[in-house]
């Protein structure tokens, strides 16, 4: 993997500093990210959201563990990756960046779509640097789905059937919107973010800081009202951490005009049960 720090240089010849926080929870896999010629320990780092101390193979790259973190508030493990991404909100440690970013442990750092010749692209880390230079505000998206297709799934936020993951009900895009429109004081329709065509799922993004923390106040009123617990009493179908990257998402549609579509390969949990 390389060592060096790969620097943009934005507006008035300054330097771009980002990081992307890989979560993780048991082992980390060097096969994500062998292939990223540009790779490197300063850009990426390794957020144990785990229960463990120490993850296997955590100590060939950076890594952090969020419970050492300033003002780690536990969610629990229903929150999935969001309560990754709120704990290193909360602990202030991406001040000093100007773009912040996150992932899953199982996603490769190699796009989806392949070039005219069918070979697979696998130099993430140099699109991002030319994406970001010259930009104060950006949007990248690594899982890029159709808004529409997701909607169709039906899962549900609907307080009148608790512990039901997907159905005919209230729609959670329904749910989530209304609560944008609450705290934004806006008046989008659903038929808006049809017309968005695009959302970015997973809690796999990276944005600017003013984008990042604009987003993550509306999050942090989403969690402390506790209203999202009420949809899934047992944590069987961790459905706070479903909800959580659609709330992402939705911020995401509505706040950026423009998105780089950086859909990475994802494994699934790299074969590990």
């Amino acid at each position: 993997m390389g060592k060096c720090q790969i620097e943009s240089i934005g507006q008035k010849g300054m330097k771009m500093n980002w990081k992307i926080y890989i979560a993780a929870h048991k082992a980390v896999h060097d096969s994500m990210y062998e292939n990223d010629p540009e790779f490197n320990t300063e850009n990426y780092i390794i957020l144990n959201v785990g229960s463990s101390v120490k993850m296997e193979n955590e100590d060939k790259y950076s890594h952090l563990n969020q419970r050492s973190l300033n003002h780690y508030k536990e969610l629990g493990k229903q929150w999935a990756e969001s309560e990754g991404i709120y704990n290193i909100w909360r602990s202030k440690i991406y001040k000093s960046l100007d773009f912040v970013g996150f992932l899953h442990y199982d996603k490769e750092l190699k796009l989806i779509k392949k070039d005219l010749f069918g070979r697979q692209r696998t130099n993430i880390t140099e699109r991002i640097q030319k994406y970001l230079q010259g930009k104060t505000r950006a949007h990248i998206s690594f899982e890029t789905h159709d808004i529409v297709k997701d909607y169709q799934q039906k899962i549900l936020a609907d307080i009148t059937k608790p512990n039901v993951l997907a159905g005919d009900g209230l729609n959670c895009y329904d749910y989530i919107l209304g609560d944008y429109n609450t705290f934004f004081q806006t008046n989008y329709l659903i038929d808006d973010l049809f017309e968005k065509k695009k959302i970015n799922l997973c809690s796999c993004f990276l944005i600017d800081i003013a984008g990042f923390e604009k987003m993550m106040g509306f999050f942090n009123w989403v969690v402390l009202s506790g209203k999202l617990d009420s949809f899934d009493t047992e944590h069987e179908n961790r459905l706070q951490g479903g909800l959580a990257e659609r709330y992402f998402g939705v911020f995401l549609a509505f706040e950026y005009d423009e998105c780089k579509d950086l859909s990475l390969i994802h494994h699934y949990n790299c074969g590990i049960k």
